[in-house]
Parts: structure tokens; C-alpha cells; sequence
């Protein structure tokens, strides 16, 4: 198992902002789009999954909800800032080694779903460019693919190993490679076994596997 004092140094090093777990409040100028001071949630145990709107279309939404108080109606969460960095264990409530992954991208599949960073609650979203919905071209991608919550490349930083190109302004991206598919929304903990520093259109783009 990776200690988590291990895993924390880990992505400070590379200045990838860890937003403060007790407030949801971003360090510096990292983005901030929650919808309230709800309660932090350490896995997957007590949300679910909404899908608004029709998929294939830009107007297509995966929101995350709480499965508890489905009377009063399902409190909406950021899977990005409502969700722990590090994984809570649902039976002790004590942290793991492990970090949380959110799915965006499911292994095996083309369309390119991601966390609408500029949207109140921050739903996963197609990505689209010039109006038209984005997916790859080349084939199915080989493994889940995702981000993990809590986490933001400073774009005003530059990287002494990243050919001098700054943060993308986005969640640390996450290649999962275990053998099986997750949906897009799904909150998996995962263990880190290495980072690469890809270069898109100037900007650093980290991957941690």
C-alpha cells in the first residue's frame, strides 16, 4: 500500500493544488463552483447518479446526488469539490491509502465526457467544440479515465519539468487501469503508481496511472 504521506508530497511536488478537505474552500486562486457547505463525502457509499436531459446532445448532464432524503427531493453534489481527496473506509469513517477517482470516460468507449468545471454543482458534461459534441477518432481509449476531486493544475505556475508550460486550469487527470469498466460519475478509490506530463497546446497536462 502507497502511505498517504507519500501520495500528498507527490502531487504538491508538482504544484497540483489540493483544495482544503475540512471547507471545500480552493487554495490561491484555484476555481470554486459547489453549491453549498454540505457534508464531504469519502466514497461512493451515499451518492448516486441523476442523468438530465437527452444523451448524444449538448444539453446532456450526469449529476451527482445523495441517496439519503430522496422524499425531500436528491441534494445535488460536486463530484468535484463535495467528494475527499483521500478515500474514507464507509465501515471504520477513517481514511485508506487510497485517493478517489471519478470516472469521466469509461475504458472501452469514444465520447469524451468530462467535469464542467464552470458549471454550479460541476455535472460531467460532452465535451464540445464549435458547437459540435467531441470523441475520439482513433479508436476506444484502454482504460477509465478521470480525475481526481480536490485537485487543480495552477495555471500561473510554470514547471521546471514540463518544458516551461504552465497548469491547465483543470482536475489532475487520472488513467485507471484496472480490468473493470467504470461509469462515468463513479467514485472508485485507486492507488497511485506513477505520473507522466503530457504537453497540449502549451499547457502542462499531468496523468497520474
Amino acid at each position: 500500500k502507497t502511505p498517504l504521506s507519500a501520495q500528498r508530497p507527490f502531487l504538491e511536488s508538482r504544484k497540483i493544488v489540493i483544495l482544503k478537505m475540512e471547507s471545500m474552500v480552493p487554495i490561491g486562486d484555484a476555481p470554486q463552483r459547489k453549491l453549498s457547505r454540505s457534508a464531504s463525502h469519502g466514497s461512493n457509499t451515499n451518492l448516486d447518479l441523476q442523468h438530465d436531459g437527452v444523451e448524444d446532445t449538448l444539453g446532456y448532464r450526469i449529476k451527482a446526488v445523495e441517496k439519503e432524503g430522496v422524499a425531500k427531493g436528491k441534494k445535488e453534489i460536486s463530484l468535484w469539490h463535495d467528494v475527499t481527496l483521500v478515500h474514507i473506509d464507509p465501515a471504520t469513517d477513517r481514511p485508506t491509502p487510497y485517493l478517489n477517482f471519478v470516472c469521466e470516460i469509461p475504458k472501452f468507449s469514444r465520447k469524451k465526457y468530462e467535469i464542467a468545471t464552470d458549471e454550479v454543482g460541476n455535472p460531467i458534461k460532452q465535451d464540445e467544440k464549435k458547437g459540435k459534441l467531441r470523441e475520439f477518432k482513433k479508436g476506444d481509449i484502454f482504460f477509465n479515465y478521470g480525475c481526481l476531486p480536490r485537485t487543480w493544475e495552477d495555471p500561473t505556475f510554470i514547471h521546471p519539468d514540463a518544458e516551461g508550460c504552465r497548469g491547465d486550469n483543470d482536475p489532475l487527470d487520472v488513467c485507471e487501469i484496472g480490468a473493470r469498466i467504470v461509469k462515468p460519475g463513479d467514485v472508485r478509490p485507486v492507488k497511485i503508481l506513477g505520473i507522466l506530463c503530457m504537453i497540449d497546446e502549451g499547457e502542462a497536462d499531468w496523468k497520474v496511472v
